[in-house]
C-alpha cells in the first residue's frame, strides 16, 4: 500500500502494521512495515493539516 486515501485504508494499514510489527530486519514483512508506517504517518499529518484548516 503506497497511499492511504481514506479511513478504511487507514484502518486496514493499521491492522496490517500491528500484525507484522515485530518483523525482523531484512525480511519482506519488515520492508512492508516500513512502507506502511510511512503511509500511516503521511495520512495522519495530512489529516491534522486538514483539521487545522477548519480552525483558521
Amino acid at each position: 500500500m503506497k497511499e492511504i486515501k481514506n479511513e478504511s485504508d487507514y484502518e486496514k494499514a493499521s491492522a496490517r502494521a500491528d500484525e507484522i510489527f515485530n518483523a525482523k530486519p531484512g525480511t519482506p514483512e519488515h520492508k512492508e512495515l516500513q512502507e506502511l508506517l510511512k503511509a500511516l504517518k503521511k495520512y495522519e499529518d495530512d489529516f491534522v493539516k486538514m483539521l487545522k484548516g477548519f480552525g483558521a
